[in-house]
């Protein structure tokens, strides 16, 4: 009889570290248990600097998760993030025999290694390979090409890397509390897992998820993966620039970005005088609105066009890119939906998740990547026989053996 399973998503953001723990039951559905989160010390830009700081961070994430969730946990998924990791296409082509005029299996599979094996350094390491559709003499888009004939079989592969060294400091900071590590995933694919279904990937997607230390993206055409990256800006950016262009004391600034901020800041009453009160000694603080939305707004629109001038050129012709997903901390800013309306020319979404008496933080784009991570290891299991992880055949740091 099929029992439930018990799945760990671990998040070390910018910042907040996040651990949430899911229940998988037999049928497939999901039920959140339990969350431990703190407020991230060590991480910038998405990238640990202060190794102690952060063991400390996730130590005190798993022991509030463990308390709420009432489980013993041992083993997480790992996201990762950082400007250093990038996402590129790789093409594989392989020619028939010349006696040979049926596509196989066999050269399926062929062709398909020949687009997963792509140059890299030393330093960079390998997080995704995802094979995309096939072609068949130049005819698209074929998921299993098998029994047609033709000579020249193609295959298109997303292939997402970053460096080594840096992976392997998140590693090292979980495998120090002690955790093992079940696998480690890029930020935004497990994110998409929890807020793009297979419908939406079809008809085409750009899901943009806002930190505070990063922007990261996945874009799907025709429910494959195309384009991946992250942009090294997010929302503590906009609050350091309100600093930095009116004086105002950071803690101040963030509060105003939060509550009198409005990215689409053509709207509104512009002129007037927003304040926010000072605390701890601090002074009262001041700014005209139109200032701060223009603040707020030129650093939104630099972001968006970095995140579209990094996709394929036609992305958002012909229909095919139906929509784009916000979510992330910084999504929650007002005006944002409308700003990126305006640069990609679609519509906005965001997501909708939870049902009725679910928590409230299904609903809360904040958590979308560390529960997206369950919804990542779930496929997991329904694709993979048990086994111990790749990455922990490279590194050696997984199901080591606990004193």
């Amino acid at each position: 009889m099929a029992k439930t399973k018990i799945h760990v998503g671990l998040e070390i953001g910018t910042s907040k570290t996040c651990m949430v723990v899911g229940e998988v039951k037999p049928d497939a559905t999901v039920t959140i248990i339990g969350v431990g989160e703190v407020p991230s010390e060590g991480v910038v830009r998405g990238e640990i600097e202060d190794t102690s700081k952060v063991i400390q961070c996730v130590y005190d994430a798993w022991n509030m998760a463990q308390d709420h969730a009432d489980v013993d946990i041992m083993t997480v998924y790992l996201s990762v993030t950082g400007a250093h990791i990038v996402g590129q296409n790789n093409r594989g082509t392989f020619r028939l025999p010349p006696d040979e005029s049926i596509i196989s299996q066999e050269h399926m599979d062929e062709v398909t290694e020949i687009a997963r094996d792509v140059a890299l350094g030393p330093e960079q390491f390998v997080l995704h390979r995802v094979p995309g559709l096939f072609s068949v003499d130049g005819q698209e888009n074929l998921t299993n090409p098998a029994g047609l004939t033709g000579r020249t079989l193609d295959i298109d592969c997303h292939i997402i890397h970053g460096i080594k060294s840096r992976i392997t400091n998140s590693f090292r900071c979980v495998r120090e509390v002690p955790l093992d590590i079940a696998d480690v995933v890029f930020a935004p694919i497990a994110t998409a897992q929890f807020v793009l279904n297979r419908q939406v990937k079809q008809a085409g997607a750009l899901l943009i998820d806002m930190g505070a230390g990063t922007t990261d993206y996945v874009l799907y055409l025709d429910g494959q993966l195309v384009a991946s990256g992250c942009v090294p800006l997010g929302g503590d950016h906009i609050s350091n620039d309100i600093t930095l262009m009116t004086g105002i004391p950071l803690p101040q600034a963030e509060l105003l970005k939060k509550t009198e901020g409005d990215a689409n800041s053509f709207s509104g009453k512009t002129n007037e005088m927003v304040r926010v009160r000072g605390e701890g000694g601090m002074k009262d603080a001041a700014v005209e609105r139109n200032v701060l939305n223009e603040i707020i707004r030129s650093r939104l629109l630099e972001i968006f066009n970095l995140v579209k001038s990094s996709l394929p050129k036609d992305t958002f012709k012909g229909n095919r890119c139906h929509g784009v997903y916000l979510c992330g901390g910084a999504s929650l800013m007002r005006g944002v939906g409308e700003l990126a309306s305006h640069v990609f020319g679609v519509a906005i979404s965001r997501p909708t998740l939870s049902k009725n008496g679910a928590p409230s933080y299904l609903d809360d784009p904040r958590y979308c990547t560390a529960i997206g991570l369950i919804r990542y290891a779930q496929i997991l299991d329904a694709e993979l026989p048990p086994q111990r992880s790749w990455l922990g055949r490279l590194f050696g740091l997984f199901s080591k053996e606990r004193s």
